[in-house]
């Protein structure tokens, strides 16, 4: 009884962390622990995060939306407002929470959504728990459903022509980023990217690299590659910064 209710009805729990100032962090989900860990405890971005005013944030690859809501926890006087994109259905009700908030409201936006080719209005997503879903298959059983591709108009509808900051952690998608929102990354000031070897370029961290550069972004800090879990391969973290950003 006890498994059944955790694995189906673990929402109803409610369970929910303050942060300060009113704000909250909501545990909805079975791998929610997982992603607020990475982000709020083990501070995975800490060291990614420039020193400038940040005010406007595009949040890629959301999950449950800590990212956002951990950068306005740690800069309580200044009002963050955030667009979070994610295609999960496993995500939905959290981030529709949190858009929500009286906090927030008004500040966070929500888009289902996820990165592709923009010329296909939609593309298959695989949702994988444990932040792991992507538009890679990885095993024949992986749940698997068609998404909006995120268009530059949904976030120019969205009051939102350049950012500060563009948050990306796409599980091997972030190829597709660099390749088909190119216009959006150069009005834009800041990348934070979580790269994955197995992108659909091909060539791994170099080839991601020389395309940042080939943006006019410099790499401003990285660290050094870590070793995938589940799968073959490696991760890293990047901050680069646009040489020709203009004010």
């Amino acid at each position: 009884m006890l498994a059944h209710l955790r694995l189906d009805y673990f929402y109803e729990f409610n369970h929910s962390i303050p942060l300060g100032n009113n704000y909250w962090v909501h545990l909805w989900e079975n791998d929610a622990y997982d992603s607020f860990s990475e982000i709020f405890i083990q501070q995975e971005y800490a060291d990614f995060i420039p020193d400038a005013p940040i005010t406007n944030i595009l949040d890629l690859g959301a999950h449950y939306g800590y990212f956002s809501l951990w950068f306005q926890t740690i800069r309580p006087k200044d009002k963050i407002h955030s667009i979070l994109v994610d295609p999960s259905l496993r995500c939905r009700r959290s981030l529709e929470k949190l858009v929500e908030s009286p906090q927030l409201q008004k500040r966070f936006h929500y888009l289902q959504c996820a990165i592709g080719d923009p010329k296909y209005s939609q593309i298959k997503f695989f949702d994988r728990p444990y932040m792991a879903g992507s538009v890679f298959q990885s095993d024949s059983n992986d749940p698997s459903y068609y998404t909006n591709t995120l268009k530059i108009s949904d976030l120019i509808s969205s009051n939102r022509g350049s950012f500060d900051l563009i948050k990306c952690d796409l599980e091997g998608a972030e190829w597709d980023f660099l390749i088909h929102y190119s216009s959006l990354l150069k009005n834009s000031k800041f990348l934070v990217m979580e790269w994955h070897s197995w992108h659909s370029g091909g060539s791994g961290f170099s080839q991601i690299e020389k395309k940042i550069n080939d943006l006019e972004f410099e790499i401003v800090n990285s660290n050094s590659p870590q070793k995938a879990v589940g799968r073959d391969g490696e991760v890293g973290l990047i901050l680069a910064k646009n040489l020709n950003f203009q004010n």
